[in-house]
């Protein structure tokens, strides 16, 4: 269906003339002709009367000519939709996200995303690394943020290291140290982030001589951080989450310094929608600012 054959001949009606129509529309008239007749033979029979003085809609394109404004009208709005998610101003953006990132980042860099886009829908799951895996695999998601993207089925575009840190309960003797080496959690109890969870935790530790003992398991961080806080075992989490939940346990670093890469996943960069790339923008500033905040002399005194 050529939409602007319709448009044409609801002109040439409203001004009664196919030269009329076709000069404000910027056809020729023979241009125009042929469109009408085009459309004619399109529908299946004729849509208007030819007089001495102009045109007029014959019996059948009365019938039709208010269904074809309405086809006319949709389209326009069509039309107008279609500008709105160009110019990114509206859609909806699935995010999969670790709970950390969930937590201390999005907030943030959402807050200053709506402020220039608040017409577009945000939806948040948070998960582990391998429910995140897998809503990507199955397109849930137009977008991930996690640790760990590297050869998946999705393109990764590295943000930032965090760094991994042991978590010791208040008093214990490991907190007289600056940091803690791998081999020193050998004989710790140790309270273990749940499968799905475990990723960069279950990589560090296997590169000690064996595992400590796993006293507890949990999915959620911030039971972890109380659990060792009371003094029932130590724990490895990322510096992301530690620095901004408030707790009396002791976060040290290891020897040798032990990170996890953040990054984006999304299914293609080319083939994301403008406000899937736009958002994605507005969390590599976050990124930058937060970098160089962390570099600023009064950060580092």
């Amino acid at each position: 269906m050529n939409i602007r054959k319709y448009e044409a001949y609801v002109r040439a009606v409203e001004l009664g003339s196919l030269s009329k129509a076709a000069e404000q529309l910027g056809y020729t008239q023979s241009g125009m002709s042929h469109m009408m007749q085009s459309l004619e033979e399109e529908v299946g029979f004729p849509l208007m009367v030819r007089t001495s003085t102009g045109i007029l809609p014959n019996s059948e394109g009365e019938l039709l000519l208010p269904i074809i404004r309405q086809l006319l009208n949709t389209n326009e709005s069509l039309e107008q939709h279609i500008a709105k998610i160009k110019g990114a101003d509206t859609g909806r953006i699935r995010i999969a996200a670790y709970p950390s990132v969930a937590t201390y980042w999005l907030p943030e860099i959402i807050r200053d995303f709506q402020k220039d886009y608040p017409n577009v829908e945000i939806q948040i799951t948070e998960m582990g690394s391998g429910a995140i895996e897998e809503i990507m695999a199955n397109r849930q998601a137009e977008l991930c943020i996690y640790a760990g993207g590297e050869g998946k089925d999705f393109e990764w575009l590295p943000l930032c290291r965090d760094r991994m840190l042991v978590l010791v309960p208040p008093n214990h003797p490991l907190t007289q140290h600056t940091s803690v080496p791998l081999e020193a959690l050998v004989d710790e109890e140790f309270i273990m982030p749940m499968p799905d969870y475990d990723g960069e935790v279950r990589f560090i530790l296997d590169k000690m001589p064996h595992w400590p003992h796993i006293l507890f398991s949990a999915c959620s961080d911030y039971a972890i951080i109380n659990m060792v806080t009371q003094g029932l075992g130590v724990s490895i989490l990322s510096e992301l989450l530690l620095r901004h939940y408030p707790n009396d346990a002791v976060a040290l670093p290891m020897e040798p310094a032990q990170d996890r890469m953040l990054g984006m996943g999304v299914p293609q960069v080319k083939a994301a929608s403008p406000v899937t790339r736009n958002f994605m923008r507005y969390v590599e500033a976050f990124v930058k600012r937060r970098r160089e905040k962390a570099e600023s002399p009064a950060e580092t005194q």
